[in-house]
């Protein structure tokens, strides 16, 4: 008995200092912020000396220092875009992943659905959205309509991907097992099914949010009169690249806060995957 008392009691010790550790930050966890930082001041410190120096014409490559004067002299123009098509994207996103989802749940556990179904997926990808576009905005009109259905086209194919793969990777011995202890399916799911397909839902759902800003972007190219999209083309056709490359670094902050605000959401989803990776 003392033996196994002893033998509990290191037991749950080493548990508890592994839990410390995965909770303690690494001691490279720098790096993840230290090393992108320093790579993105040296390129702006040879983007601006290459544009100081005039190797290159500024209407072609403007310094870094004029987008940021052209920044804050136009923020309120800026502002009002962005907002557009922050809301293009966000609800773009929201219906592709959505649909996503939910057709993954028969792709995963119906062979003839698969079958019948994801086959057409597939070739719907060949099809290029810029192609598409202009058919939507003949059917849907210049509203934001067009947008946010080729936002959700966009989302809608990695979504859908990884959430079929995660659905199908449950343990099949574990579904059996609480089958015949008669467990109710909506318990089964969320309790099981759902948790264990949330990492191949997570990563999805990153690919999706970087391809909204792309869907979002190549709607308002089509046919739109505001919008981050709106003023590339607006900016490339007078050659005010000032402008072009305000409205670039604003989708490039788009973007990145879009893909990092899904990462949050992953960790308060999956605390558990966080501290393994950790």
């Amino acid at each position: 008995m003392t033996d196994a008392s002893e033998l509990r009691v290191s037991t749950v010790d080493t548990e508890a200092s592994v839990v410390q550790a995965a909770r303690r930050p690494g001691p490279s966890s720098w790096r993840v912020w230290i090393y992108p930082s320093a790579f993105l001041v040296a390129l702006v410190g040879v983007w601006e000396l290459l544009a100081r120096l005039e190797v290159v014409e500024p209407y072609i490559l403007p310094a870094p220092t004029a987008v940021l004067d052209r920044l804050m002299a136009d923020w309120p123009v800026l502002w009002g875009h962005t907002v557009t098509t922050l809301a293009e994207i966000g609800a773009g996103f929201g219906l592709g992943a959505v649909v996503g989802v939910v057709l993954a749940l028969p792709i995963a556990y119906s062979a003839v659905f698969r079958n019948t179904v994801y086959p057409l997926i597939v070739a719907s990808q060949a099809v290029p959205k810029i192609a598409v576009a202009p058919l939507l905005v003949l059917w849907l009109g210049f509203g934001m309509w067009p947008k946010i259905v080729i936002t959700a086209l966009m989302v809608f194919f990695p979504v859908v991907v990884t959430a079929a793969e995660g659905f199908a990777s449950v343990d099949r011995s574990l579904l059996e097992l609480l089958r015949s202890v008669s467990a109710p399916r909506h318990q089964i799911f969320t309790r099981v099914t759902l948790p264990h397909s949330l990492p191949r839902i997570m990563a999805g759902l990153k690919i999706g949010i970087t391809l909204a800003v792309v869907g979002a972007i190549v709607g308002e190219w089509v046919g739109a009169d505001s919008g981050l999209g709106y003023l590339l083309v607006y900016a490339n056709t007078f050659l005010d690249s000032t402008l072009l490359f305000a409205a670039l670094v604003l989708l490039v902050v788009i973007g990145v806060a879009l893909f990092m605000l899904i990462g949050g959401f992953e960790r308060l989803l999956m605390p558990w995957q966080y501290r393994t990776r950790r």
